[in-house]
């Protein structure tokens, strides 16, 4: 009965030292990872007098896990299309939905840049200087722009939305962040 025993703990130290490898290499992996799952189809907004459609660069999700302070952790670019058969203004908001961030507050940061691509309607402003990121799932509206109309063959405002680790900040190795872009049409 003692035998049994011995070999018991010897299997035993042995499943928690590969339990303990396997968790030392998923955590390194996830701080030099960035992921961006799968890939959105172009998504199409009916409104009464046009259409607003959504064209991702990669997709609408911005998924990272932790960095090193003052870097780059993500970079989203997006193409908003407009297409006006009416004499209106189509309006529409672009949010950044934040389903998920372990991230202290102010440890994330962003930045917006806007090109009007068709020099039509109003663009949402660049924000050169960042802009704090709270922690826990929240809904950021990063602007309003407008198509103005009649457009019958389309116009595009492409943005591009990039998330930094603040400079001089240390985060934790297990911090997560999960969030979508999304574009709505908005009133005025």
């Amino acid at each position: 009965m003692g035998n049994n025993n011995k070999g018991s703990m010897i299997l035993l130290t042995i499943i928690s030292i590969a339990t303990l490898l396997v968790a030392v290499i998923g955590a390194t992996f996830a701080y030099f990872n960035i992921t961006i799952n799968g890939r959105d189809a172009e998504t199409t907004i009916e409104v009464t007098n046009g259409t607003i459609s959504i064209e991702y660069q990669d997709n609408s999700n911005i998924q990272f896990g932790s960095a090193v302070g003052g870097t780059l952790v993500a970079s989203k670019t997006f193409t908003v299309n407009g297409l006006i058969n009416g004499s209106s203004n189509l309006n529409y908001e672009v949010d950044l939905k934040i389903n998920n961030n372990t991230f202290a507050d102010n440890q994330l940061v962003y930045t917006v840049s806007s090109n009007n691509d068709s020099n039509n309607g109003t663009i949402i402003p660049n924000v050169d200087e960042r802009v704090n990121i709270p922690t826990g799932a929240n809904n950021i509206i990063v602007g309003k722009g407008l198509f103005a109309g009649p457009i019958p063959t389309g116009a595009t405002h492409t943005y591009t939305i990039n998330i930094y680790v603040a400079d001089g900040i240390e985060v934790a190795p297990d911090a997560i962040f999960d969030a979508k872009v999304s574009v709505y049409q908005a009133t005025k």
